[in-house]
């Protein structure tokens, strides 16, 4: 064997040790890694574990014993609220469904003269609640939606009782323009308001078509006093109520043949003076003046003939 082939042999021989000794190593671990690796997971464990220190009189004493639930002041307070004021309240509740649902019924079975004794009664004695109000706008307005419509029908048989519509249009208001109504939504109030200006608005056009112009005049005043009915509706409550005036002057007009013979003048000028008040109330309530011009120079025109009239 030559010098060359002994030092490869030697080189080979040593670096087959070492891969043997690195394989160990990757099989086993390093010792000291395995070690440092051991005092890290010790060291955690005794951080997670806190020595536990015995606690002094004043450190147990610090904190207030824990209360039981019968002995909590909350508890207490509430079974004492309970007790005062729960089996009150319950029967003042169920006293108030009981009297909004007969309300309720009287207007439902057109019994409106019951109803609005109810209506007055718990108003004067401040006894309606804000349900109560709400249920019984809805009660009406729905009860002023069936008679507009149940008058409407009548009117082509050329017959038709308005009593029950006036006297729900006189109860809705009254509810409408309460206290306890104040409390509700917007929305409630304002459909209510709605439905009773449509319901003073067509029975003033129904009277009017029947050429009973006193009457139709003073409806239509209730639709401009209507609580929320809004500035359309207002203006076209105001555009009615002024034709009205117009044709109830041109009405009291023709009265001037008969004065001319032995008509009555007392009952012509009572009738001009009537239409005058209504034109003063008018211009009060906003309509312009010259939107009244009209029915306000007719009225003066049969003044002035039952003068002319009297001096002759």
């Amino acid at each position: 064997m030559t010098v060359e082939e002994a030092l490869l042999a030697v080189v080979g021989l040593i670096a087959v040790v070492l891969l043997f000794l690195g394989l160990t190593q990757a099989l086993e671990g390093d010792p000291r890694a395995r070690l440092r690796a051991r005092r890290r997971r010790l060291s955690r464990r005794g951080a997670a574990r806190p020595i536990a220190r015995p606690r002094s009189a004043a450190t147990r004493g610090s904190r207030p014993p824990a209360l039981r639930p019968e002995e909590s002041p909350l508890v207490a307070m509430a079974e004492m609220a309970s007790e005062a004021d729960g089996e009150p309240a319950e029967a003042s509740r169920a006293e108030d469904l009981a009297w909004r649902e007969r309300v309720a019924g009287h207007i439902r079975r057109r019994e409106l003269g019951e109803a609005r004794g109810l209506i007055d009664s718990a108003l004067a004695s401040r006894e309606m609640t804000i349900g109560s109000a709400g249920v019984l706008l809805e009660a009406c307005s729905t009860a002023i939606a069936r008679d507009l419509s149940r008058l409407r029908r009548a009117a082509r048989r050329g017959s038709g009782d308005e009593a029950p519509l006036g006297a729900l249009m006189e109860a809705t208001r009254a509810i409408l323009e309460s206290d306890p109504a104040s409390g509700l939504a917007a929305e409630p109030r304002q459909q209510a308001g709605r439905r009773l200006w449509r319901g003073h608005t067509r029975l003033g056009l129904r009277r009017w078509r029947a050429g009973d112009f006193e009457a139709a005049v003073e409806t239509l005043f209730g639709a401009l006093s209507v609580p929320g009915a809004g500035e359309r509706r207002r203006r076209l409550g105001r555009d009615l109520l002024v034709r009205t005036l117009e044709d109830a002057a041109g009405q009291s007009l023709e009265l001037i043949p008969e004065l001319r013979g032995d008509g009555d003048r007392a009952a012509a000028v009572e009738r001009a003076q009537r239409v005058l008040e209504h034109i003063r109330r008018a211009r009060a309530a906003g309509v312009p003046a010259e939107d009244l011009a009209v029915a306000a120079s007719r009225a003066r025109q049969l003044l002035e003939h039952i003068e002319q009239t009297s001096v002759r």
